[in-house]
């Protein structure tokens, strides 16, 4: 039975946030990272061809001492708290990608206790899924040659067969990953350039890009948790129904009405409309279908225990996703073969972050990055196309994000 009467991520960023500056979305997605891991693939839903399992890439995207680190430990210590029985697996970002199969193939212990017909039994060494844990994902994607490769192919398959040096052949069945991780911006964007780690397509559509560039709230003495009553009745209660969803809960997910209605209403104008998108955020939506709905579970699962997506899930599923959209855009912004691709993306951020600003601040904050030449270029370009415009204000010329705030 649950304790808790709310959301595990909402109980989660309830436990975490008075005790941390560390935005609150990062707090929410690492919550989501720790429920799908727990669900393993034991739930699943159906999607046409495709059986969708709840795995999901999550990549916290900010720059250094945000709180990305903070809330992925925050959050993994909670299934760490678990042992010696872990309701979840994880690896290491500090592994190749052949040692990462080899784990994987070998299977972990699956020592958690299962409700079948009303009866526990205790698994024994067939539990194929995990969570690759990278705080720091460029230490992961280059732990190997084919990193991206086999992230890539993780993400889709639960079949995976494979030729080691020693072992021959090795075939893994029922397998399931996810990865839960963290990186600068600057490292996304390097990755184009590249080319064997290209953002078109591939490993990046597969991530949720969560990004934020300031922390949540000043904290400057946050308090201890195990000072706060209710944050450590709170952090207890998560465990239990953690575990609850780990011994309780399997089976197929089926959608309710409303679920239906809301999921067609976003899907299709999502789909009509990537022509003329950047490509990161094109290729994002060639799968945020499947993004949606695995998500979708999660935040069912979170709730209850009805295996049923019900309107406010999928509500709910959607209006994150069209975050990780915007999310998407603003990450991949200084992205590109252009030579003025960086520069503008800075300014972009600039103009974003201080709403209406003139050329001679803009300069003054950014005289590290461009020269005022370069500055001039990129001005010119962004109000070209119609993402930056200008406000008369007296004597001087205001600048503007198009849907900013200011005058």
């Amino acid at each position: 039975m649950r304790p808790l009467k709310c959301s595990i991520h909402d109980a989660l960023l309830r436990c975490a946030s008075p005790h941390t500056d560390a935005p609150d979305r990062f707090i929410t997605w690492s919550a989501f990272s720790i429920i799908g891991a727990v669900m393993k693939n034991k739930i699943f839903i159906r999607d046409g061809l495709f059986t969708l399992y709840p795995n999901q890439y999550i990549v916290l995207v900010s720059p250094p001492g945000i709180g990305k680190g903070t809330s992925i430990k925050f959050a993994w210590d909670i299934i760490k708290d678990t042992a010696p029985n872990y309701i979840a697996n994880m690896v290491s970002d500090r592994v190749t990608a052949p040692r990462i199969l080899e784990r994987i193939a070998n299977g972990w212990n699956s020592a958690v206790p299962q409700i079948v017909n009303n009866q526990v039994v205790i698994g024994s060494t067939n539990d194929h899924t995990c969570t690759i844990y990278s705080t720091e994902l460029g230490v992961l994607i280059g732990a190997s040659d084919w990193m991206l490769e086999f992230l890539c192919e993780s993400w889709d398959r639960n079949e995976y067969d494979y030729d080691t040096k020693n072992k021959g052949s090795v075939f893994i069945k029922n397998m399931c990953t996810s990865l839960v991780g963290g990186t600068v911006p600057d490292y996304l964007q390097n990755m184009e350039r590249d080319t064997l780690r290209s953002i078109k397509g591939g490993f990046t559509s597969r991530c949720l890009f969560i990004f934020e560039s300031e922390p949540a709230r000043d904290l400057a003495f946050p308090p201890p948790l195990e000072s706060n009553p209710q944050s450590v009745s709170l952090k207890s209660d998560i465990k239990t129904s953690l575990e609850h969803i780990a011994q309780n809960i399997a089976g197929e997910f089926t959608y309710n009405t409303e679920a239906r209605i809301k999921f067609e209403n976003f899907i299709k104008p999502i789909r009509n409309n990537i022509a003329n998108d950047p490509e990161p955020v094109a290729n994002f939506k060639a799968r945020i279908r499947a993004h949606t709905l695995k998500l979708a579970m999660i935040l069912s699962v979170a709730r209850h225990d009805t295996l049923v997506i019900e309107g406010i899930d999928m509500h709910n599923a959607i209006a994150y996703m069209q975050d990780v959209l915007r999310d998407v855009e603003r990450v991949f912004r200084g992205a590109g073969e252009s030579e003025l691709a960086s520069s503008a993306a800075k300014v972009q951020a600039y103009i974003e972050r201080v709403g209406v600003t003139t050329k001679k601040e803009m300069l003054k904050n950014l005289h590290r990055h461009m020269t005022v030449e370069t500055l001039d270029r990129v001005l010119f370009t962004l109000q070209t196309i119609g993402c930056v415009i200008t406000v008369a204000s007296g004597k001087q010329t205001l600048y503007k994000h198009r849907n900013g705030k200011g005058p």
